[in-house]
């Protein structure tokens, strides 16, 4: 299942930006249960991602990718016990002043997979600082390879039932898509004193290949906006908003 939390702030701060979801990770682990935290850690992967959200309220975002991460993150999180958080860096005390969830059984996205047709065109809207890492060094230059790379391997490690990373499926998707439009600036994202290279925008990708290869890409798509892409998405990087584009577009 795919749910999504978000809790609107009692916060007008702004220096409160984006740049501090490093911080919320740690809020949020502070309410999740110690053994479950370290299972995570072991495992080397975070069923969830979380970011600030900055638009014209701001609210914190967390989304999680399976039954377990929503019992020991989202539930949590949900309690009517936890009202408010402290930024110690910043002497700062928010209030929750709202929450919100809602949840997408992960069997809807296949169902809409095998049964609706769709545009070959996808815009991705990276809404938090995205990054890509390759033989040790940082890629801020996107290009469809290293989205759908990295949303395949999330998609996997967050399923039981199927692996969805195959090389050659990979090797088709990335070969018949092609990025035709963009709007993307460089920046950086701070994670404990080091500021990581990345970028942020949007983006526009193009599926040329058959209709099941263009449904498969919009699985993988819907399945980042909860996920996320690209690196250190639990820590408030690759946020991600997925809007269709016109069928009749050149």
């Amino acid at each position: 299942m795919l749910v999504e939390l978000r809790m609107k702030l009692d916060t007008c701060e702004s220096d409160f930006g984006y740049y501090q979801s490093s911080i919320l990770q740690g809020i949020l682990m502070e309410q999740m249960d110690t053994n479950y935290a370290r299972r995570m850690h072991e495992q080397g992967w975070r069923p969830y991602s979380q970011y600030l959200d900055t638009g014209s309220c701001k609210e914190w975002v967390v989304k999680t990718c399976t039954q377990e991460a929503y019992q020991e993150i989202i539930l949590p999180l949900l309690s009517a016990q936890f009202t408010q958080f402290t930024i110690e860096k910043k002497n700062m005390q928010i209030k929750i002043l709202e929450k919100n969830s809602k949840i997408i059984p992960k069997k809807e996205l296949l169902e809409e997979f095998y049964s609706n047709s769709c545009s070959h065109y996808l815009n991705f809207a990276f809404l938090t600082p995205a990054s890509f890492k390759s033989n040790g060094r940082y890629i801020i230059m996107p290009d469809a390879r290293y989205i759908f790379q990295s949303l395949m391997n999330k998609y996997s490690a967050a399923s039981k039932e199927m692996d969805m990373y195959d090389s050659e499926t990979l090797t088709q998707l990335s070969e018949n898509s092609r990025i035709v439009r963009y709007r993307l600036s460089s920046t950086f994202f701070p994670v404990e004193g080091v500021k990581i290279p990345a970028f942020k925008g949007e983006l526009s990708i193009k599926t040329d290949g058959t209709d099941t290869m263009a449904r498969y890409a919009r699985l993988l798509a819907r399945f980042g906006e909860y996920s996320g892409v690209g690196i250190k998405t639990a820590m408030g990087m690759g946020a991600l908003k997925i809007k269709e584009r016109g069928s009749k577009e050149r």
